[in-house]
């Protein structure tokens, strides 16, 4: 080995997270490296570098959103995007102790890196996982399944739409998500997997304290530093939660933290290491999940969420039958509207300007069946068909829409303000998918998806607002998932 290979390897050694990083850049080079003689004191490096798992994911996407008539997401026709793109490493790098390293590239952000995750494990105590950093949060089943070589479908469920895609169609006091796919925060995780078979003791019984959900104005504590002195008031649209985890701080907004627990019921061959992504084999059993969490996320710790789970699947030689359940409620802030209707008639702002909290439910499940269509197609492994059924309610206060206001001498876009009469209503979106999934080979598949969200309920009728408009999307994705 050349004295400059030896120099970079001593680097390696002496900075093992440098090393990692590196080689997911030059992974061909050193795999060549690792074949080829090398002195003794480096042959245990190469090995434990032969364990870490390099993953990615991302989709090619065209869709055509209808109708087409001004207003909201129905001026998108004939779009293409790169989306869901992830890049990572993992494994155990030392003995029984696992670490992974994750970034994401959200299209909204022109793709520009976001750490994901970064936490490490211990697993040196049988039947027990201990796990520290920046993971994924174990609620629910579809937040686990967040990269799209993962799920079946171009869009993912009501329950888990995310802002990133036309998963999510949000109008004024319409049903919006609990929280969106793919949710990883910062904290701690206790894992117990007990090694009876008895299909009344969990399969996964997991415990876990992690910051929480912040706030979508991304108002936070920072360092005590001379260029930012003060804590940052509240804005004059309001406080709401963060549930498209938009923000990627990588620290706490707030005092309190959020602590929460996820059991997983499984039997037949879904006793496997979970999550197993959809469509991954053909598998028998039944699985069963019971998730709750719970916390504050506003600045001044004022402002809780809590929200609650049940997941059900069925699996039989490639035919699936699966379910979700979700209620949440969580407090929020708007300003105070001085005229207000039914109707959600527009008014003035309160002046000056007072913050009313309140609180909204959000509920909702899903039921997919996925069946085989061609098992062994002549070009690729595997064709599968998707049906999916959505719904999902708000029940809160009738707010009102301002478009365009000045407050303060800052202009918004748009505030949610809540009425003086403070009058309730429950509102409801229906969607329907049909989707073909095609596996052309372990890494590359080929997805086609139409989705129609029925929105005749789903909104208040308002002179700034087309929020009753049926929406319909033709949808084709491209995935490679490594």
């Amino acid at each position: 080995m050349s004295h400059n290979v030896i120099s970079f390897v001593n680097l390696c050694q002496r900075s093992g997270f440098v090393g990692i990083l590196v080689f997911l850049l030059l992974s061909p080079a050193f795999q060549r490296l690792a074949a080829a003689p090398a002195p003794a004191q480096n042959d245990d490096f190469f090995k434990r570098l032969s364990r870490m798992h390099v993953g990615g994911s991302l989709s090619l996407n065209w869709r055509n959103v209808g109708p087409r008539k001004p207003g909201f997401e129905t001026q998108i026709q004939n779009e293409v995007y790169l989306a869901d793109m992830y890049f990572g490493v993992d494994g155990p790098f030392v003995d029984r102790v696992p670490m992974q390293v994750e970034w994401h590239m959200p299209t909204a952000s022109e793709g520009r890196p976001r750490l994901y995750q970064l936490n490490f494990g211990y697993k040196r105590i049988n039947d027990w996982i201990v796990q520290f950093g920046k993971f994924l949060v174990p609620f629910g089943r579809y937040n686990e399944l967040y990269r799209p070589d993962q799920f079946l479908t171009v869009t993912r469920p009501l329950l888990y739409a995310s802002p990133d895609s036309l998963d999510l169609v949000i109008r004024l006091n319409s049903p919006r998500p609990p929280l969106s796919s793919g949710y990883t925060d910062i904290g701690g995780r206790l894992s117990y997997y007990p090694p009876s078979r008895d299909p009344f003791i969990p399969q996964e019984l997991t415990f876990f304290v992690v910051n929480g959900l912040g706030e979508t104005s991304n108002r936070q504590r920072t360092f005590p530093n001379t260029d930012n002195l003060g804590i940052p008031g509240i804005p004059a649209n309001g406080v709401n939660i963060d549930f498209g985890h938009q923000n990627n701080n990588l620290a706490d907004n707030n005092n309190s933290k959020a602590v929460g627990a996820r059991a997983v019921f499984s039997i037949g061959d879904l006793r496997f290491p979970w999550p197993i992504a959809e469509g991954a084999s053909d598998l028998a059993g039944v699985h069963a999940g019971l998730s709750g969490m719970g916390g504050k996320y506003d600045l001044e710790d004022r402002l809780a969420y809590q929200m609650y789970g049940l997941d059900v699947s069925f699996d039989y030689l490639g035919f699936n039958f699966s379910g979700e359940y979700l209620y949440s409620f969580n407090d929020f802030s708007s300003p105070l509207a001085l005229i207000a209707s039914l109707q959600n008639s527009s008014g003035t702002l309160a002046s000056p300007i007072r913050q009313i909290a309140d609180r909204e439910i959000h509920h909702g499940y899903f039921l997919q069946a996925s069946f085989p269509m061609i098992r062994a197609p002549a070009i690729g492994r595997r064709a599968t068909g998707i049906l999916v059924f959505n719904q999902m309610f708000r029940r809160g206060p009738i707010l009102d829409l301002f478009l365009d206001t000045n407050v303060n001498g800052t202009t918004f876009s748009s505030i949610n303000a809540i009425g003086a009469s403070a009058l309730r209503v429950t509102r409801r979106i229906d969607k329907y998918t049909a989707a073909i999934n095609y596996q052309m080979t372990d890494h590359f598949v080929f997805k086609l998806d139409y989705s129609y969200w029925v929105m005749n309920r789903a909104s208040t009728r308002s002179v700034n607002s087309l929020g009753l408009v049926d929406i319909y999307q033709l949808a084709f994705s491209m995935v490679l998932g490594f």
